[in-house]
């Protein structure tokens, strides 16, 4: 197998991890506790479920550790389109989620840890089904 081929079973690996990290991040939303009264450490899995979701949006990895030449063809320019296509989706589900916030916070008090962490969880999912989607879609 050679190296392109290999990229490309790590671009699927990779795109299935985006849809099993963005699983986990919702399970991890809905299972913390709705209030920050002396259980802020029940919430130590959500924020780290928030950094490497993050984080595995950007290209930071790629730039961090340079792998021999598989660090190229992985973050080629179709999939910084990918990557740029999914940011922008994630920035519309942030913005419609805040939206539904505020329409539910008129009839029932939210607080702004909740309203924050179902803002942030809408946003960083609708980006890595978005970018998982779109990269299973162009390794056809």
């Amino acid at each position: 197998m050679n190296l392109v081929e290999k990229a490309e079973r790590k671009t699927r690996d990779r795109a299935i991890v985006f849809y099993l990290l963005a699983l986990c991040l919702l399970m991890s939303a809905m299972t913390s506790p709705q209030h920050l009264d002396g259980a802020s450490t029940r919430l130590i899995p959500w924020f780290v479920m928030v950094g490497a979701a993050a984080l595995n949006l950007t290209s930071a990895p790629f730039r961090l550790w340079k792998w021999n030449g598989m660090a190229a063809l992985l973050n080629d320019e179709t999939t910084r389109d990918h990557r740029r296509s999914s940011l922008a989706a994630g920035f519309w589900a942030m913005l419609l989620a805040s939206a539904l916030t505020i329409s539910v916070a008129t009839f029932q008090p939210v607080d702004a840890f909740m309203t924050g962490r179902v803002v942030i969880t809408a946003g960083l999912m609708a980006a890595l089904i978005a970018f998982a989607t779109l990269e299973l879609r162009a390794s056809r």
